[in-house]
């Protein structure tokens, strides 16, 4: 019997000897066997299409346009809150919640009896320091000669010691009597004549005074004293005796010259000589100043002076509370008749918003803060306006960067200036046009390659392709000029035109894809090989 009678042979005998509930499980096995080995030749026949090495679209004019979004919530761009610095009961408040006011303008008047008081004083004793200081500058009380100085300067000087005797030798004042009924007739500023008694010489003068207390003569006679100046002619000295004749009649006795100003100038305040201004012998006027003393003590108290006045204007000031801005009066909290307490907490007096412009800040990725710049149009959408867009534009870029989970964003202010219905308060969406082409020719980003190279229909080409970078039939390499680009399309400016058919390479899909494969009426290529 061959090997195969015996096989057949013993397999009968094992499945004969098989139970029913076996025999049904090796007879599903098989078919399921037999199943899978149908289905081999088959799956082996199928072969995945290859991947498209190119996509084919036309050059085509569009509207390139990229933008940069954020969100922010609007706020006024100036606001301020009005706080109480003072205790007192409110006189007035002629303003209401609502109101549109300048600024400038009264909020509150509170009863400033208390800094009056402080204020009147501080005033009183900064006019005391201010005389006391006008000590330290000497002046000459009348016109003379500086006689003789005291000090030196640098030297130390204590009030009430004599500081420069000053006399005014070119007038010599002479004082002569005449009987009172002759005295009568004469006046000031009539001319009268001197005769020096001890030479007969003669000079004119003028009367200056005439004094009305009657004076006993010799022999019982009545006088008045009569003063007559005379400009020293250069030798007359005081002491020397003269008589006068005047309006026709001569004095009843003689008198004697003396200056006509004699001063001892004394010092009014402690202090150094600082600056002195003159030398002996020097003619001078009145109120020229002669000469300057240093006092700290003197000049600390009038600066002390000051500021305490100054303090005081300050202290009372803050009892009139006007408004710093032009604006709107969002909130009132106090009216005529409270009572304000500068040390509570609730102090806080009146809101104003400059609703003259409204303002949002919107944080900006560090990946995208050099595309922005101050000028920026912004267009601004707000969910709670539906349908309404405001126009905005960006009027701050911080460099005050916060970093948060390994990400820096920056803040970006923007400014709208007509707002329409949007409230401070409101949230709103903000796109930034950062660039915007109309109708230019474009190609799909992927399209350029090493920068401005560009696969083109045609034959001829000055070009080299690219290295590594495979060619389809009937293309070649074209230089381009691009301008604007968005995340899908970028502008050629010069090397093509509008109609031509450009290939884009398929590994380039994924840095500027356009549309899905083929892009927008394109072709997709499929290469078998």
């Amino acid at each position: 019997m061959s090997k195969l009678s015996q096989a057949v042979k013993n397999g009968k005998t094992k499945w004969s000897g098989l139970s029913g509930k076996k025999k049904l499980m090796v007879a599903a096995g098989v078919v399921v066997l037999l199943l899978v080995v149908s289905r081999v030749p088959g799956m082996l026949a199928e072969k995945e299409p290859p991947a498209p090495e190119f996509f084919f679209e036309e050059v085509a004019r569009r509207t390139i346009s990229s933008t940069l979004e954020g969100t922010g919530t609007v706020q006024p761009v100036n606001s301020y809150t009005v706080k109480a610095l003072v205790t007192g009961d409110v006189l007035s408040a002629p303003f209401e919640e609502g109101d549109i006011i300048e600024a400038g303008k009264l909020l509150f008047q509170i009863d400033p009896d208390r800094a009056k008081n402080s204020y009147t004083q501080s005033q009183l004793s900064l006019q005391t320091a201010q005389e006391e200081a006008g000590k330290l500058n000497v002046t000459a009380p009348a016109d003379g000669q500086i006689v003789k100085i005291h000090y030196e300067q640098g030297e130390s000087i204590n009030a009430g010691s004599l500081l420069i005797e000053l006399q005014d030798r070119q007038n010599m004042l002479l004082k002569v009597p005449f009987l009172t009924t002759e005295a009568s007739q004469l006046q000031p500023g009539q001319t009268a004549e001197v005769i020096m008694q001890s030479t007969g010489e003669r000079f004119s003068g003028t009367i200056t005074e005439i004094s009305s207390v009657q004076q006993v003569g010799a022999g019982g006679t009545l006088t008045h004293e009569v003063s007559i100046l005379v400009q020293n002619p250069g030798g007359l000295t005081e002491g020397v005796f003269a008589t006068a004749e005047a309006g026709g009649f001569v004095c009843a006795g003689s008198g004697t010259f003396e200056y006509r100003h004699s001063e001892n100038i004394m010092a009014e305040v402690n202090g150094d000589l600082a600056e002195l201004y003159v030398k002996e012998g020097d003619i001078v006027s009145k109120g020229q100043s002669l000469l300057r003393i240093s006092s700290t003590q003197v000049e600390t108290n009038l600066r002390n002076a000051q500021l305490s006045l100054d303090n005081a204007q300050a202290s009372l000031d803050e009892y009139t509370i006007t408004s710093p801005i032009a604006g709107t009066v969002i909130e009132k909290k106090f009216e005529q008749g409270d009572t304000i307490d500068s040390n509570n907490s609730a102090s806080e007096m009146a809101v104003i918003y400059d609703m003259s412009q409204l303002e949002f800040t919107m944080n900006i990725d560090e990946l995208d803060i050099g595309k922005l710049q101050v000028g920026q149009k912004v267009q601004i959408t707000c969910d709670a306006l539906e349908g309404e867009q405001f126009e905005g534009y960006v009027s701050k870029i911080s460099i005050n960067g916060k970093s948060n989970n390994g990400v820096t964003t920056y803040p970006v202010t923007v400014k709208l200036d007509d707002y329409g219905n949007l409230l401070p308060g409101m949230n709103i969406n903000a796109t930034v046009m950062l660039q915007q082409a109309e109708n230019v020719l474009t190609v799909p980003a992927g399209a350029v390659q090493r920068g401005n190279l560009v696969l083109v229909q045609g034959t001829e080409s000055t070009v080299e392709p690219p290295a590594g970078q495979t060619t389809p039939e009937g293309y070649v390499w074209r230089e381009v000029e691009i301008g604007a680009n968005d995340d899908s399309y970028i502008e050629i400016i010069s090397g093509l035109e509008e109609g031509d058919m450009i290939a884009v390479p398929a590994n380039a899909m994924d840095s500027g894809g356009f549309g899905g494969p083929g892009g927008p009426g394109g072709e997709v290529v499929v290469t078998v090989g």
